[in-house]
C-alpha cells in the first residue's frame, strides 16, 4: 500500500479496525507501515521548494495535537524535514554526506493553531559550508529554523546540529 493511494487517514484506520478482527498480524503490519509516514499522518504539506527556500504547512488536526497543542515531536519532524530538503537541494552543487546530530525545541507561544515553517538556506551559509568542506572535508554546523503560527507570531525555534563530510569523487 502506497501513501499516495490513501484517500484519508480516517478511512485507513477504519480498514485497520476491520482487518483486526480477521488477521491481527496483518493489522500490525499496516500500523507499522503507516508509522513510517509521520509527515502525511500529521497532515504536513510542502507549500514551496525553491533554490534553498522551503515552506511547509502543519495544520492543527486531531492527529497531531494533545490537549489542544501540536506535539513537539511533529514540530521537530517537520523542522528536520525542512532542513533535509534544503540540504538535498544544495547537494546538487557540492557532493557531501550529512547526518543530524541533535535537535532542540524552544517554544515561545502556545502552539494551538496551524504552523508554517519557512526556512531559507542562505547563499552566505552555503558558501561558508562549501569553503569549510573543501578545506577540511568535515565540519559541524548548527541551523535555527523558526516556526510561525498562522497569525504571524513565533511559535517555536527549532535548532538542528548537523555533521557534514565531503564525498570522495574521482576527477574526470
Amino acid at each position: 500500500m502506497r501513501h499516495n493511494k490513501i484517500i484519508s487517514w480516517e478511512r485507513l484506520f477504519e480498514v485497520v479496525d476491520k482487518v483486526e478482527t480477521v488477521s491481527p498480524w496483518l493489522s500490525r503490519q499496516i500500523h507499522k507501515r503507516a508509522s513510517e509516514w509521520p509527515l502525511w499522518m500529521s497532515g504536513a504539506k510542502l507549500q514551496e521548494l525553491q533554490d534553498g527556500k522551503v515552506w511547509i504547512h502543519l495544520p492543527a488536526s486531531a492527529r497531531n495535537r494533545i490537549e489542544g497543542e501540536i506535539c513537539l515531536g511533529h514540530l521537530l519532524n517537520v523542522g528536520e524535514f525542512t532542513v533535509r530538503l534544503a540540504l538535498m537541494h544544495f547537494r546538487r552543487e557540492l557532493p557531501f554526506r550529512y547526518r543530524i546530530l541533535g535537535a532542540q525545541v524552544e517554544t515561545h507561544n502556545v502552539v494551538d493553531r496551524p504552523v508554517d515553517i519557512r526556512w531559507e538556506f542562505k547563499v552566505v551559509e552555503r558558501e561558508r559550508l562549501r569553503l569549510e568542506l573543501t578545506r577540511e572535508s568535515r565540519t559541524v554546523h548548527e541551523y535555527s529554523v523558526p516556526a510561525y503560527l498562522e497569525d504571524g507570531r513565533l511559535a517555536a525555534t527549532l535548532t538542528f546540529r548537523a555533521a557534514f563530510e565531503l564525498e570522495k569523487f574521482l576527477p574526470a
